[in-house]
């Protein structure tokens, strides 16, 4: 059809991407999503077209994931499950990766209660998902009872399992029974056992399971190994360590975000010649703006008011401001997103009047003697 010049309409497009999900071809899906172009496509088609079917909203779903609109995937679930249309395998597949990212513990333990109703506790294809969202959760004991109840447990199940006792001191053990096991280490278990080390502290234990990816298993470290290491070296205040590994390394020497990484840590520890040495690396090679401000912000407590005023002069003249910071939290079966100086929500009158009333009885207790 495309070869003769003939125009698809979004009844062609709907009835491909539906046919692409049932047949599981996920490479023929992307062709389409690229001839769409973006969600905002998808969005055009799913508007217009009758609802009834879970393939459609399963498409849906899976195309706000795919571009980290995690909030409208999990709203459109809540619609979907209003709407009457039952959610599939498929669904729960989309959605539970959703919970992961914004930490909706509450909504993926409803998922979980629907998972079970719907008998879908035996099916592996959800299991891994549902056991990768307590673990990115922090919710240990949760995680620990859907692991148990796997059929195997392979390198995935174990590595979330790793990742799950992260914040618990215990993800370390998890990988010594790993090692013991017939399953194998791989990149993304190292990141999990590097984010454990990072958590809690542990710079030297991060530094012997760093060689012993590269050493043992010939495991080349992507940028979030590189990021881990980096991370804890600067907050351990071993800033000239961390600068060293970067500088040695070619594939990362330039990277803006483990610069960056780098930079916060300069201005933390106060090291204001380290820290202008990578500022002036990172305002050549990005227009983020955050590195200005954490510059302005390193001079400010050395009183160096010249150069924040160059900072700030120079912030204005390339019209950079930074991206607003937001923070969500879950009301009842809704996940309600807040981004600083927000005015759109409907009631965002009542929200920073009791932003107000909080923060009197903070200045209050301030005041009061210790």
């Amino acid at each position: 059809m495309n070869e003769e010049g003939v125009k698809p309409t979004l009844t062609t497009m709907s009835c491909i991407l539906m046919s692409c999900s049932r047949s599981a071809k996920l490479e023929h899906g992307k062709f389409v999503q690229g001839y769409c172009g973006s969600v905002s496509s998808a969005e055009n088609v799913f508007d217009k077209m009758r609802k009834t079917n879970v393939v459609s909203w399963n498409v849906m779903i899976s195309g706000y994931v795919t571009v980290g609109d995690y909030f409208k995937a999990l709203t459109l679930y809540g619609d979907m499950k209003e709407s009457g249309v039952k959610p599939d395998a498929v669904t729960f597949t989309s959605v539970l990766p959703a919970c992961s990212h914004v930490a909706a513990l509450e909504k993926g333990k409803e998922i979980h209660k629907y998972i079970a109703e719907s008998e879908l506790e035996t099916n592996e294809i959800v299991m891994g998902p549902l056991l990768d969202m307590y673990a990115k959760c922090g919710a240990v004991d949760e995680a620990f009872s859907v692991f148990t109840k796997l059929p195997e447990a392979d390198l995935v199940s174990r590595t979330s399992m790793i990742t799950a006792y992260g914040s618990h001191g215990q993800a370390l053990e998890a990988f010594d029974e790993m090692q013991k096991s017939d399953a194998k280490p791989d990149s993304v278990t190292f990141l999990a056992v590097l984010s454990a080390c990072s958590r809690a502290g542990l710079v030297d234990e991060s530094c012997n399971y760093f060689n012993q990816m590269t050493s043992e298993y010939n495991i080349n470290p992507k940028i979030e190994h590189y990021s881990c290491l980096i991370d804890l070296l600067g907050r351990a205040g071993r800033l000239h360590d961390a600068y060293q590994i970067l500088q040695s390394t070619s594939e990362i020497k330039e990277d803006v975000g483990l610069l960056s990484t780098l930079f916060s840590a300069c201005h933390l520890h106060q090291d204001t010649e380290l820290g202008e040495k990578i500022a002036k690396l990172l305002i050549e090679d990005s227009d983020d703006a955050s590195a200005y401000i954490v510059l302005s912000n390193m001079y400010a407590p050395v009183k160096k008011w010249d150069e924040v005023q160059k900072v700030r002069i120079k912030m204005k003249e390339l019209g950079l401001k930074k991206n607003p910071g937001c923070s969500w939290i879950e009301i009842g079966k809704r996940i309600q997103p807040f981004y600083v100086e927000d005015k759109t929500h409907p009631q965002a009158e009542m929200v920073y009047e009791c932003l107000m009333i909080l923060a009197s009885h903070v200045e209050k207790d301030e005041l009061q003697p210790s």
